[in-house]
């Protein structure tokens, strides 16, 4: 038997949650928050840069443990807090930085696809067809190993809108 697709290249995800097969909401992951904001705390004096310690771990979470992501929204919250004439990173530029993500995925995302991606959120599986191979490429859905693999949409692409209504209308009781 012959696979339809090429074999995917899969960008390994540093697991920041708690699998819970039945939750929408999964709760994060401390060893994996850790390993992720290590990564900054690698490259520059944490102190001297964020106004805060929490707004690593703020960068953690909008990662999704995607370690390019995080390198992306932290570079645009240096950027930003430089522009801002800022002497270190505020929460203010962790949020702009993670909106700017956001409006870049709500460009490529069309409409018809929400409801795809908040099956994958209540699933925990993307699907075996284009669709899902888009979402997989697309960053809008990662993939995380351990026990068992498993799919979760990328933190970013949950706080937009239209998907929190698809989200919604997949996990209302009819």
């Amino acid at each position: 038997m012959s696979n339809s697709f090429d074999t995917p290249n899969i960008v390994p995800m540093v697991n920041i949650y708690e699998f819970e097969q039945d939750k929408t909401d999964l709760a994060h992951n401390d060893d994996g928050i850790t390993a992720i904001t290590s990564l900054i705390e690698q490259r520059v004096e944490v102190d001297a840069v964020f106004e805060s310690r929490q707004l690593l771990v703020d960068l953690a979470k909008a990662s999704g443990g995607h370690i390019r992501q995080l390198m992306q929204i932290a570079s645009q919250a240096f950027l930003t807090a430089a522009t801002r004439d800022r002497e270190k990173v505020t929460a203010d530029d962790i949020i702009y930085a993670i909106k700017q993500e956001q409006f870049n995925f709500e460009r490529s995302i069309s409409t018809e696809y929400y409801s795809a991606l908040a099956a994958v959120c209540v699933n925990k599986d993307v699907s075996k067809d284009e669709i899902g191979r888009l979402m997989l490429f697309s960053l809008w859905v990662f993939e995380y190993n351990g026990k068992n693999r498993w799919n979760y949409v990328n933190p970013v692409v949950r706080q937009i809108h239209a998907f929190q209504e698809a989200l919604k209308s997949a996990t209302s009781s009819p």
